[in-house]
Protein backbone atom coordinates (compact mmCIF):
# COMPACT_ATOMS: atom_id res chain seq x y z
CA UNK A 1 0.00 0.00 0.00
CA UNK A 2 2.72 2.46 0.52
CA UNK A 3 4.22 2.09 -2.62
CA UNK A 4 1.16 2.55 -4.09
CA UNK A 5 0.69 5.92 -2.88
CA UNK A 6 4.70 6.45 -3.15
CA UNK A 7 3.96 6.14 -7.50
CA UNK A 8 0.87 8.50 -6.70
CA UNK A 9 3.35 11.18 -5.68
CA UNK A 10 6.30 10.37 -7.26
CA UNK A 11 3.98 10.82 -10.65
CA UNK A 12 2.42 13.83 -9.51
CA UNK A 13 -0.97 12.73 -9.94
CA UNK A 14 -3.87 13.66 -8.06
CA UNK A 15 -7.59 14.50 -8.95
CA UNK A 16 -6.78 14.51 -12.53
CA UNK A 17 -5.89 11.23 -12.31
CA UNK A 18 -2.73 9.16 -14.14
CA UNK A 19 -2.87 10.65 -18.62
CA UNK A 20 -3.51 7.81 -20.64
CA UNK A 21 -0.92 6.62 -22.75
CA UNK A 22 -1.24 6.16 -26.25
CA UNK A 23 1.36 4.11 -27.67
CA UNK A 24 2.27 3.49 -31.59
CA UNK A 25 2.44 0.79 -33.13
CA UNK A 26 5.80 -0.97 -35.28
CA UNK A 27 4.72 -1.01 -38.23
CA UNK A 28 2.80 -4.94 -37.84
CA UNK A 29 4.23 -5.53 -34.42
CA UNK A 30 1.51 -4.51 -31.72
CA UNK A 31 3.21 -3.28 -28.60
CA UNK A 32 0.81 -6.25 -26.61
CA UNK A 33 1.55 -9.00 -28.64
CA UNK A 34 5.43 -7.78 -28.34
CA UNK A 35 5.28 -7.50 -24.65
CA UNK A 36 3.10 -10.94 -23.80
CA UNK A 37 6.14 -12.79 -26.39
CA UNK A 38 8.44 -11.52 -23.77
CA UNK A 39 6.40 -12.29 -20.68
CA UNK A 40 6.49 -15.75 -22.49
CA UNK A 41 9.92 -16.13 -22.52
CA UNK A 42 10.83 -14.64 -19.16
CA UNK A 43 8.65 -17.00 -17.66
CA UNK A 44 10.13 -19.81 -19.66
CA UNK A 45 13.67 -19.02 -18.67
CA UNK A 46 12.06 -19.06 -14.75
CA UNK A 47 10.44 -22.13 -14.71
CA UNK A 48 13.58 -23.83 -16.23
CA UNK A 49 16.06 -22.29 -13.77
CA UNK A 50 13.63 -23.81 -10.92
CA UNK A 51 13.40 -27.17 -12.69
CA UNK A 52 17.00 -27.62 -13.54
CA UNK A 53 17.69 -27.08 -10.20
CA UNK A 54 15.92 -30.44 -9.13
CA UNK A 55 17.22 -32.07 -12.20
CA UNK A 56 14.43 -32.75 -14.65
CA UNK A 57 15.29 -33.89 -17.85
CA UNK A 58 15.53 -31.15 -20.90
CA UNK A 59 12.48 -33.12 -22.62
CA UNK A 60 10.02 -33.11 -19.74
CA UNK A 61 10.69 -29.21 -18.83
CA UNK A 62 10.34 -28.08 -22.93
CA UNK A 63 7.18 -30.69 -23.66
CA UNK A 64 5.42 -29.35 -20.62
CA UNK A 65 6.10 -25.61 -21.16
CA UNK A 66 5.01 -26.34 -24.81
CA UNK A 67 1.90 -27.89 -23.74
CA UNK A 68 0.95 -24.92 -21.08
CA UNK A 69 1.43 -22.16 -23.71
CA UNK A 70 -0.74 -23.33 -26.03
CA UNK A 71 -3.47 -25.19 -24.31
CA UNK A 72 -3.45 -21.53 -22.60
CA UNK A 73 -3.84 -19.12 -25.27
CA UNK A 74 -6.44 -21.42 -26.10
CA UNK A 75 -8.43 -21.68 -23.60
CA UNK A 76 -8.29 -17.44 -23.14
CA UNK A 77 -9.18 -17.19 -26.29
CA UNK A 78 -12.40 -19.48 -25.81
CA UNK A 79 -13.37 -18.69 -22.90
CA UNK A 80 -13.07 -14.97 -23.70
CA UNK A 81 -15.58 -15.56 -26.51
CA UNK A 82 -17.66 -18.09 -24.72
CA UNK A 83 -18.15 -15.79 -21.11
CA UNK A 84 -17.56 -12.45 -21.88
CA UNK A 85 -18.90 -12.15 -25.93
CA UNK A 86 -21.56 -14.48 -26.38
CA UNK A 87 -23.83 -11.82 -28.46
CA UNK A 88 -20.53 -11.35 -30.64
CA UNK A 89 -19.93 -15.33 -30.99
CA UNK A 90 -24.07 -15.27 -32.19
CA UNK A 91 -23.68 -12.67 -34.72
CA UNK A 92 -20.09 -13.79 -36.30
CA UNK A 93 -19.16 -17.56 -34.87
CA UNK A 94 -15.80 -17.45 -36.83
CA UNK A 95 -14.33 -15.45 -33.93
CA UNK A 96 -13.61 -18.42 -32.27
CA UNK A 97 -11.06 -19.30 -34.04
CA UNK A 98 -9.36 -15.88 -34.28
CA UNK A 99 -6.93 -16.57 -30.63
CA UNK A 100 -5.13 -12.96 -31.41
CA UNK A 101 -8.81 -11.08 -30.75
CA UNK A 102 -9.30 -11.33 -26.89
CA UNK A 103 -8.00 -13.43 -24.40
CA UNK A 104 -9.23 -14.14 -20.58
CA UNK A 105 -6.77 -14.85 -17.73
CA UNK A 106 -8.79 -17.55 -16.01
CA UNK A 107 -9.78 -18.77 -19.29
CA UNK A 108 -5.88 -19.12 -19.72
CA UNK A 109 -5.68 -20.36 -15.90
CA UNK A 110 -7.72 -23.52 -16.94
CA UNK A 111 -6.94 -23.96 -20.18
CA UNK A 112 -3.25 -24.62 -19.27
CA UNK A 113 -4.28 -26.98 -16.58
CA UNK A 114 -5.50 -28.69 -18.49
CA UNK A 115 -2.86 -29.28 -20.81
CA UNK A 116 -0.38 -29.56 -17.83
CA UNK A 117 -2.98 -32.50 -16.37
CA UNK A 118 -2.21 -34.01 -19.82
CA UNK A 119 1.34 -34.06 -20.44
CA UNK A 120 1.63 -34.95 -16.45
CA UNK A 121 -0.76 -38.18 -16.85
CA UNK A 122 1.15 -38.73 -20.78
CA UNK A 123 4.59 -38.61 -19.34
CA UNK A 124 4.48 -40.36 -15.83
CA UNK A 125 5.11 -36.93 -14.11
CA UNK A 126 5.13 -36.22 -10.43
CA UNK A 127 1.81 -33.58 -10.28
CA UNK A 128 2.24 -31.04 -7.71
CA UNK A 129 6.21 -30.33 -8.67
CA UNK A 130 4.96 -29.64 -11.83
CA UNK A 131 2.40 -27.09 -10.85
CA UNK A 132 4.79 -25.51 -8.88
CA UNK A 133 6.65 -25.44 -11.84
CA UNK A 134 4.11 -24.37 -14.13
CA UNK A 135 2.35 -21.22 -12.06
CA UNK A 136 6.09 -20.13 -11.15
CA UNK A 137 6.81 -19.26 -14.86
CA UNK A 138 3.01 -18.49 -15.40
CA UNK A 139 3.05 -15.87 -12.47
CA UNK A 140 6.01 -14.06 -14.33
CA UNK A 141 4.96 -14.33 -17.96
CA UNK A 142 1.16 -13.21 -16.52
CA UNK A 143 2.42 -9.90 -14.46
CA UNK A 144 4.86 -9.13 -17.53
CA UNK A 145 1.52 -9.61 -20.08
CA UNK A 146 -0.32 -7.30 -17.29
CA UNK A 147 2.20 -4.60 -18.75
CA UNK A 148 0.64 -4.92 -22.16
CA UNK A 149 -2.28 -4.98 -20.53
CA UNK A 150 -1.61 -1.76 -18.69
CA UNK A 151 -0.17 0.34 -21.68
CA UNK A 152 -3.00 -0.21 -23.82
CA UNK A 153 -5.58 0.13 -21.46
CA UNK A 154 -7.18 -3.54 -21.97
CA UNK A 155 -9.38 -3.42 -18.76
CA UNK A 156 -11.14 -0.16 -18.85
CA UNK A 157 -13.64 -0.07 -14.95
CA UNK A 158 -15.96 2.09 -13.60
CA UNK A 159 -15.62 5.70 -13.50
CA UNK A 160 -13.85 6.47 -9.95
CA UNK A 161 -12.08 9.67 -8.22
CA UNK A 162 -9.11 7.44 -7.21
CA UNK A 163 -5.82 8.71 -7.67
CA UNK A 164 -4.75 6.28 -9.34
CA UNK A 165 -7.49 6.28 -11.88
CA UNK A 166 -6.78 6.79 -15.62
CA UNK A 167 -7.65 9.56 -17.79
CA UNK A 168 -9.21 8.62 -20.82
CA UNK A 169 -10.75 10.61 -23.81
CA UNK A 170 -14.37 9.65 -23.77
CA UNK A 171 -13.61 8.05 -27.21
CA UNK A 172 -11.48 5.79 -25.99
CA UNK A 173 -13.65 4.91 -22.69
CA UNK A 174 -16.46 5.18 -24.74
CA UNK A 175 -17.36 0.84 -25.36
CA UNK A 176 -16.32 0.11 -21.45
CA UNK A 177 -18.40 2.39 -20.20
CA UNK A 178 -21.76 2.65 -22.43
CA UNK A 179 -21.15 6.54 -22.82
CA UNK A 180 -21.65 8.59 -26.03
CA UNK A 181 -19.00 10.68 -27.17
CA UNK A 182 -18.87 13.58 -30.12
CA UNK A 183 -16.16 12.33 -33.33
CA UNK A 184 -14.07 15.63 -32.57
CA UNK A 185 -10.89 14.92 -30.66
CA UNK A 186 -10.75 18.07 -29.12
CA UNK A 187 -13.87 18.39 -27.67
CA UNK A 188 -13.42 15.43 -26.27
CA UNK A 189 -13.96 15.22 -22.53
CA UNK A 190 -11.65 13.39 -20.01
CA UNK A 191 -13.39 10.56 -17.98
CA UNK A 192 -11.63 9.55 -15.19
CA UNK A 193 -11.93 5.66 -14.59
CA UNK A 194 -9.89 2.74 -13.63
CA UNK A 195 -7.18 0.63 -15.62
CA UNK A 196 -7.64 -2.50 -14.22
CA UNK A 197 -5.31 -4.15 -15.72
CA UNK A 198 -2.62 -1.61 -14.19
CA UNK A 199 -4.51 -2.09 -10.32
CA UNK A 200 -3.64 -5.74 -11.15
CA UNK A 201 -0.20 -4.94 -11.93
CA UNK A 202 0.72 -3.03 -9.11
CA UNK A 203 -0.62 -5.62 -6.55
CA UNK A 204 1.48 -8.67 -8.58
CA UNK A 205 4.73 -6.84 -8.25
CA UNK A 206 5.33 -7.76 -4.65
CA UNK A 207 3.65 -11.02 -5.20
CA UNK A 208 6.15 -11.52 -7.78
CA UNK A 209 8.66 -10.91 -4.92
CA UNK A 210 7.78 -12.97 -2.44
CA UNK A 211 6.92 -16.44 -4.34
CA UNK A 212 10.47 -16.41 -6.19
CA UNK A 213 12.21 -15.43 -3.02
CA UNK A 214 10.08 -18.72 -1.41
CA UNK A 215 10.93 -20.62 -4.89
CA UNK A 216 14.59 -19.94 -4.78
CA UNK A 217 16.21 -18.06 -1.94
CA UNK A 218 13.79 -19.67 1.01
CA UNK A 219 14.01 -23.14 2.80
CA UNK A 220 13.08 -26.10 0.88
CA UNK A 221 9.36 -26.64 0.77
CA UNK A 222 7.07 -29.11 0.18
CA UNK A 223 5.51 -29.82 -3.34
CA UNK A 224 2.71 -28.10 -3.95
CA UNK A 225 3.30 -25.13 -1.79
CA UNK A 226 4.12 -22.68 -4.58
CA UNK A 227 0.80 -23.75 -6.25
CA UNK A 228 -1.27 -23.03 -3.24
CA UNK A 229 0.40 -19.74 -2.03
CA UNK A 230 0.17 -18.15 -5.67
CA UNK A 231 -3.57 -18.93 -5.96
CA UNK A 232 -4.39 -17.88 -2.13
CA UNK A 233 -2.74 -14.58 -3.04
CA UNK A 234 -3.98 -14.06 -6.79
CA UNK A 235 -7.72 -15.17 -6.18
CA UNK A 236 -8.63 -12.59 -3.38
CA UNK A 237 -7.42 -9.08 -5.49
CA UNK A 238 -9.18 -10.49 -8.30
CA UNK A 239 -12.10 -11.36 -6.86
CA UNK A 240 -12.22 -7.33 -5.39
CA UNK A 241 -11.00 -5.85 -8.67
CA UNK A 242 -14.01 -7.15 -10.29
CA UNK A 243 -16.54 -4.60 -8.75
CA UNK A 244 -15.03 -2.35 -10.43
CA UNK A 245 -15.69 -3.31 -13.94
CA UNK A 246 -18.25 -1.82 -15.96
CA UNK A 247 -21.77 -3.45 -15.41
CA UNK A 248 -22.60 -3.61 -19.08
CA UNK A 249 -19.13 -5.63 -20.11
CA UNK A 250 -18.94 -8.75 -17.64
CA UNK A 251 -22.17 -10.52 -17.36
CA UNK A 252 -22.70 -11.82 -13.91
CA UNK A 253 -24.17 -15.70 -12.41
CA UNK A 254 -25.59 -15.35 -9.57
CA UNK A 255 -24.78 -11.78 -8.61
CA UNK A 256 -20.93 -12.41 -9.21
CA UNK A 257 -19.15 -12.38 -12.29
CA UNK A 258 -17.12 -15.83 -13.96
CA UNK A 259 -13.83 -14.49 -12.72
CA UNK A 260 -15.41 -13.88 -8.94
CA UNK A 261 -16.40 -17.41 -9.14
CA UNK A 262 -13.20 -18.88 -10.18
CA UNK A 263 -11.71 -17.15 -7.53
CA UNK A 264 -13.74 -18.17 -4.71
CA UNK A 265 -13.12 -22.04 -5.87
CA UNK A 266 -9.16 -20.98 -6.27
CA UNK A 267 -9.27 -19.15 -2.56
CA UNK A 268 -10.61 -22.17 -1.23
CA UNK A 269 -8.73 -24.68 -2.89
CA UNK A 270 -5.59 -23.32 -2.41
CA UNK A 271 -6.20 -22.90 1.95
CA UNK A 272 -7.38 -26.82 1.71
CA UNK A 273 -4.16 -27.16 -0.17
CA UNK A 274 -1.73 -25.58 2.20
CA UNK A 275 -2.96 -27.21 5.13
CA UNK A 276 -2.91 -30.62 3.54
CA UNK A 277 0.75 -30.22 2.29
CA UNK A 278 2.19 -28.81 5.24
CA UNK A 279 0.61 -31.73 7.05
CA UNK A 280 2.12 -34.44 4.82
CA UNK A 281 4.06 -32.98 2.11
CA UNK A 282 7.36 -33.92 0.66
CA UNK A 283 9.88 -31.96 -0.44
CA UNK A 284 11.28 -32.61 -4.30
CA UNK A 285 15.13 -33.56 -3.84
CA UNK A 286 17.66 -31.26 -5.66
CA UNK A 287 19.80 -32.12 -7.98
CA UNK A 288 23.11 -32.71 -6.10
CA UNK A 289 20.93 -35.21 -3.60
CA UNK A 290 19.32 -37.11 -6.40
CA UNK A 291 22.99 -38.31 -8.35
CA UNK A 292 22.04 -38.75 -11.53
CA UNK A 293 18.02 -39.97 -10.74
CA UNK A 294 16.14 -37.70 -13.59
CA UNK A 295 14.12 -35.53 -11.32
CA UNK A 296 10.40 -34.33 -12.16
CA UNK A 297 9.31 -38.19 -12.38
CA UNK A 298 7.03 -41.01 -10.86
CA UNK A 299 9.66 -42.78 -10.61
CA UNK A 300 12.50 -40.21 -9.34
CA UNK A 301 11.12 -40.49 -5.84
CA UNK A 302 11.05 -44.47 -5.49
CA UNK A 303 14.25 -44.44 -7.08
CA UNK A 304 15.34 -41.73 -4.92
CA UNK A 305 13.86 -43.71 -1.64
CA UNK A 306 15.40 -46.98 -2.87
CA UNK A 307 18.92 -45.77 -3.32
CA UNK A 308 18.37 -43.85 0.42
CA UNK A 309 17.35 -46.98 1.90
CA UNK A 310 20.65 -48.96 0.46
CA UNK A 311 23.16 -47.82 2.99
CA UNK A 312 21.19 -49.12 5.88
CA UNK A 313 20.21 -52.38 4.02
CA UNK A 314 23.89 -52.97 3.42
CA UNK A 315 24.76 -51.75 7.13
CA UNK A 316 21.74 -54.14 8.38
CA UNK A 317 22.99 -57.07 6.38
CA UNK A 318 26.89 -55.92 7.31
CA UNK A 319 25.85 -55.97 11.59
CA UNK A 320 24.03 -59.77 10.55
CA UNK A 321 27.66 -61.15 8.68
CA UNK A 322 29.63 -59.60 11.97
CA UNK A 323 27.25 -61.32 14.53
CA UNK A 324 27.20 -64.83 12.42
CA UNK A 325 31.00 -64.64 12.54
CA UNK A 326 30.61 -63.90 16.53
CA UNK A 327 28.24 -66.72 16.96
CA UNK A 328 30.70 -69.04 14.89
CA UNK A 329 33.53 -67.96 16.90
CA UNK A 330 31.95 -68.64 20.28
CA UNK A 331 30.69 -72.14 19.12
CA UNK A 332 34.34 -72.61 18.75
CA UNK A 333 35.38 -71.76 21.64
CA UNK A 334 32.84 -73.80 23.44
CA UNK A 335 33.86 -77.16 21.28
CA UNK A 336 37.88 -76.46 21.70
CA UNK A 337 36.87 -75.80 25.95
CA UNK A 338 35.11 -79.05 25.68
CA UNK A 339 38.09 -81.47 23.71
CA UNK A 340 40.24 -79.64 26.31
CA UNK A 341 38.13 -81.13 29.36
CA UNK A 342 39.35 -84.73 30.58
CA UNK A 343 37.65 -87.55 29.59
CA UNK A 344 35.68 -89.47 32.49
CA UNK A 345 37.46 -92.17 34.12
CA UNK A 346 35.36 -95.31 34.06
CA UNK A 347 34.39 -96.68 37.36
CA UNK A 348 36.08 -99.72 39.35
Amino acid sequence: MIGVLALGVVAGVGASGIPYLQVPTLGPIQPFGLIVAVGVLVGAWVMRVYAERRGVDDDDLRGLTGWITVTGFIGAHLFDVLVYNQAELKANPIILIKLWQGISSYGGFIGGTLGYMFFCWWKRLIPLFWSDTGLLGLLVAFSIGRIGCTIVSDHIGSQTSFFLAWDYPCNIAAHALNVKCTLADTSQPIIHAWNLGFMELLYLIPVNIAVLYVAFKGKPRPMGFLTAMIGGLYAPVRFVLEFARPSTTDPLYAGLTFAQWCSILTFALSLYFIMKIMKSGRVHPLKDELDGIVGGRRQTLVSFDKRKDEPKAEKKKKKGKKDEAADAKKDEAADAKTDDEPAEKPAD
